[in-house]
């Protein structure tokens, strides 16, 4: 391997198939669906989608099945200029997909996905060269066991992880000590502390020696674990369209932050804005900003904050 990246997103990638709809439907009833939008997703995907639009080198190793689901995702990838040399493509095999409900009053939606009829992604299916290439790696919690041996290697090699805690599935325990970052949802937050809220959330996050401990809270913002306290970080006012992918683009821009040096507070102010911007157009991608813009909208919203780089 003799391409150098900035950071590698290893985990799941999907077809999205998203549309507006007037409000969640009950059984046995119908709905007139608007916008429908097919554009790729993923959590570990989108993370690299969004380490590309801000101007970082970026890659993804993830499986896809040879179907047209499987072609559409690394032609997308490619398309935003991530490199997919290490991607697995599985022969005879359906890939995944998902079909994302998107409330048109108030931008929350609800997926319904598969994984298709693909074998998990196995520690030996992994390039690790591209991983040595990196300085930073991403991974999400769908291929816990090929994202165990990815962290183990990065921290072997003194490359930070970040991980995109979104499901407190089975596996990812083994996983969380190995990452310098850890980032859960609010679903992940109420799974490890037993519903007790996102401060007992951090202190157990905290408990596996990460660099920083985060939970997202959507329009709120995040909370982190800073020196011990915990700390509230605000989120960005905007017109929320879909909330889709929010998370993802946040975990993204956080390894973007991390690689500049910043702060855990800095990089929470950062990410929520990039992840704000997002929820401007239906589908996880269609409004991620590049640097930019991003950096233009935290000027102009907030104007305590200096992002110059």
């Amino acid at each position: 391997m003799n391409k150098k990246f900035d950071i590698t997103g290893l985990g799941y990638t999907a077809v999205d198939y998203l549309g507006f709809i007037p409000h969640i439907p009950g059984e046995n009833t119908k709905l007139e669906m608007k916008g429908m939008k097919i554009q790729g997703g993923g959590p570990a995907a989108t993370a690299a989608v969004t380490a590309g639009r801000l101007g970082l080198s970026a890659s993804f190793i993830g499986k896809t099945g040879d179907d047209a689901f499987g072609k559409k995702m690394r032609e997308e990838l490619e398309n935003e200029k991530i490199d997919i040399s290490g991607m697995v493509v599985e022969k005879g095999k359906g890939s995944q997909f998902a079909f994302i409900m998107v409330d048109e009053k108030t931008a929350a939606r609800t997926v319904i996905w598969t994984r298709g009829s693909l074998s998990p992604m196995a520690p030996g299916e992994i390039d690790l060269s591209i991983i040595a290439s990196s300085r930073g790696l991403l991974i999400d919690s769908l291929e816990p066991a090929a994202a165990l041996h990815a962290a183990k290697y990065a921290r072997g090699k003194g490359i930070p992880v970040l991980i995109d805690a979104g499901t407190l599935r089975e596996g990812i325990r083994e996983i969380l000590p190995f990452c310098d970052h850890i980032i859960g949802s609010e679903y992940f937050s109420d799974q490890i502390s037993g519903g007790k809220g996102p401060s007992e959330a951090l202190r157990k996050i905290s408990s596996f020696g990460p660099v920083s401990s985060v939970v997202t809270a959507g329009e709120k913002g995040c909370i982190a674990l800073v020196d011990g306290e915990i700390v509230e970080i605000k989120g960005f006012d905007v017109k929320a369209v879909d909330t889709t992918g929010a998370g993802d683009v946040f975990h993204g821009a956080y390894l973007f932050a991390v690689l500049q040096g910043w702060d855990t507070v800095r990089c929470c102010i950062f990410s929520n804005a990039a992840a704000a911007m997002k929820c401007r157009a239906l589908g996880g991608r269609s409004a991620i900003p590049d640097l930019g813009e991003l950096l233009s909208f935290i000027r102009g919203s907030r104007a305590e904050y200096d992002f110059s780089l």
